[in-house]
């Protein structure tokens, strides 16, 4: 206040008033009040594009294919509207990470429609279980006594998920990380990186604390072995960098975390010698034009596709990309700017970058150290994922076989994804 003396040791702060002409300079500083975003608005927005989505297909498609895409966009339309009323229901006012989630789960829905359109019954069924895991996590979640309770629970879940994987798991395209169970098949470590965040969140009290960092390192290291022996390289990269995140919010050791990088620098290099399909992705890499029907196969193909379709596509189902092998997975970004354009394609990878917005916004506003970590820990994991799915497929960076978050066609994928969704959801 204007007059007032503020004594700090031997100093003396005295405060002036503002005259008119100061106060008139500061309220013409101030931002002002903007509009709210509505969500009801932008879910209407969303099912406008899905029907544009879905439109295109009554020209590529017919038959019963055709009627298990218009139900399958049906069921994400009703589903979408079903989560609004719910959320509204609770008071929970902000909706924009889920209305993101649903707009890569429309492209991805667009993907399985155009590669498998058989399949879109299990997908519509994975879907609705990734849904459920969303709320039953987000409900979960909001129990601090809870999360701390499970985490070594859920610590020794992600080994086992691991264990499950080397013991019973088939090899596909040269990684062990596909386990069949009744005919059908699933990644169990999509389930990992759930419980893996989990594990590595739920610190509490004992943030700094050098013992539960050197714990916390000792789960990561056997994640990344068990990784490691099932040739999964992309997945271990992916829980590395993850690792890196969660550590530095746990200790701010800098110390400590450039021992790890080293230490795992020297160990990827070993890998490199004894893993020679590992090696030959490297030494092909920014060479793909030299070896077009081996080692280059899939991104030049991918970089042929992306270009052939330009701003907006050639349509849906009317690209040739699909019918390669993980045309709909590892370098789905291609198909995507082939079949829906660049436009859409660029759309879907902003979308994962704004929710790590949404995360660092959480930081400013969390109500405990567990929602921060947890949610900065889930979308780095999303972010650096798509990053290796995209310059991959392009070239930019060694191809290394992840997903594509929400979009890449697969169960277990779309199950991790909308679970790893929660943790951002639950610090909001």
């Amino acid at each position: 206040r204007g007059g007032d003396t503020l004594k700090l040791g031997e100093m003396e702060l005295h405060f002036l008033a503002l005259d008119d002409a100061q106060r008139a300079t500061l309220q013409r500083k101030r931002p002002l009040t903007g509009h709210k975003v509505q969500p009801a608005v932008t879910l209407l927005l969303l099912v406008c594009f899905q029907l544009v989505l879905l439109f295109q297909f009554f020209f590529t498609t017919d038959g019963a294919a055709l009627a298990y895409i218009v139900l399958s966009f049906g069921l994400l339309i009703a589903m979408e509207w079903f989560c609004y009323f719910v959320m509204r229901s609770i008071s929970v006012r902000g909706f924009e990470p889920e209305t993101l989630a649903f707009f890569l789960t429309s492209v991805g829905f667009s993907v399985a429609g155009s590669s498998a359109p058989d399949g879109m019954g299990r997908h519509c069924l994975l879907f609705l279980a990734a849904l459920a895991l969303f709320f039953a996590l987000g409900v979960w979640l909001r129990d601090l006594h809870r999360v701390r309770a499970m985490r070594w629970p859920m610590a020794f879940a992600a080994l086992g998920f691991l264990a499950l994987n080397l013991l019973l798991s088939e090899t596909i395209w040269g990684a062990k990380n596909w386990l069949s169970i009744a005919g059908q098949t699933l990644q169990p470590s999509e389930f990992v990186k759930i419980a893996y965040v989990y594990a590595g969140a739920a610190t509490l009290d004992r943030l700094f604390n050098k013992r539960n960092l050197w714990m916390f390192i000792g789960l990561t290291g056997v994640c990344g072995g068990c990784l490691a022996l099932q040739n999964d390289f992309g997945t271990a990269l992916v829980f590395f960098v993850t690792f890196l995140v969660i550590a530095y919010l746990r200790s701010g050791d800098f110390a400590t975390l450039g021992l790890v990088c080293a230490g795992c620098f020297g160990g990827g290099m070993v890998m490199l010698t004894i893993k020679p399909h590992v090696a030959a992705r490297f030494a092909s890499w920014g060479h793909i034009w030299e070896d077009v029907y081996d080692k280059g196969f899939q991104q030049t193909h991918t970089l042929t596709a992306a270009a052939s379709g330009g701003l907006i596509g050639v349509g849906a189902g009317k690209g040739w990309l699909s019918g390669l092998p993980a045309a709909d997975t590892d370098i789905v970004f291609g198909m995507l700017c082939e079949e829906w354009g660049l436009i859409i394609a660029l759309l879907a990878v902003l979308s994962i970058l704004t929710l790590a917005v949404f995360a660092v916004r959480a930081c400013r506003a969390g109500r405990s150290s567990f929602y921060v970590i947890a949610a900065c820990a889930a979308t780095s994991m999303m972010v650096f994922q798509t990053c290796l799915n995209v310059f991959g497929a392009v070239d930019i960076l060694p191809l290394t076989g992840v997903t594509l978050p929400f979009v890449s066609n697969g169960g277990s994928a779309m199950l991790a994804s909308w679970g790893l969704l929660a943790f951002l959801k639950a610090s909001d």
